[in-house]
This record gives structure tokens, sequence and C-alpha cells, in this order.
């Protein structure tokens, strides 16, 4: 498969899984810090709380789905995919900054894993 429409296809399977699992997400974030408020966001609490759980889950999925099924160059789309996501918690909730990032670091070993087992597999 060409590595430009593997990572097109990864990053739309990306977005359509955190669009999906945002609430989830949102609501794993809220156990963990219950002090989230419609403050910070024009609207309800619920939107904020849904929001911050599709940046999660965008995080996660993207280092998930590119570390297990990306090819050479899937740090590069990592990178420059997750650059978004970075600049919304870094303005947004900087002082939990710590939480997204073990999220990415768990969907990274996780794919790392899947990565393995598949290379096992197919010897």
């Amino acid at each position: 498969m060409n590595t430009v429409f593997r990572g097109i296809l990864l990053f739309l399977l990306t977005l359509v899984v955190a669009y999906f699992l945002g609430l989830y997400f949102g609501s794993v974030y809220l156990y963990f810090f219950p002090s989230i408020g419609g403050g910070l966001f024009i609207g309800l609490a619920g939107m904020a709380l849904y929001l911050l759980g599709v940046v999660l889950a965008y995080i996660f999925f993207l280092t998930f789905l590119f570390t297990a099924f990306g090819d050479a160059k899937k740090y590069w789309w990592i990178g420059i995919l997750l650059i978004p996501a970075a600049l919304f918690e870094l303005y947004f909730d900087w002082v939990h900054l710590y939480f997204p990032i073990a999220i990415g670091l768990v969907g990274w070993g996780l794919g790392l894993g899947v990565e393995k087992g598949l290379k096992m597999i197919k010897k």
C-alpha cells in the first residue's frame, strides 16, 4: 500500500474513532480531575468535557494506530499530526499537561506491542 495513502487512511480512522469515543475519554478525564467546569468554554460543561475527550482520544488513537500499523515514516506522521493537539492542550489545559502525555505513551506502548505481535504472527 502506498505510504501517503496509508497515512491518510490511518489519520481518517483516528478522527472517526476520536469523534465517537470522545465522551468516554472525557469521562475518564473527569474521573481523574473532577473540577472541570463550563467556565473554560462558552457553553455547557458537557461540551467542554466532550471536547477534551475528543482531543485525548485523538492523541491516544493517533499514537496507537500509527505505531501499530504505520510504515517507516510513522513517527514523522505522529509528530506532525500531534502539533494541533499539543497546542490545544497547552492553551486550554496546561496545568494537566502530563495527562495527555501519559495517554500518548500508553497508546504508543500498546501500538508497539501490537506491532511486535503482528511481526511474530507473520513469521
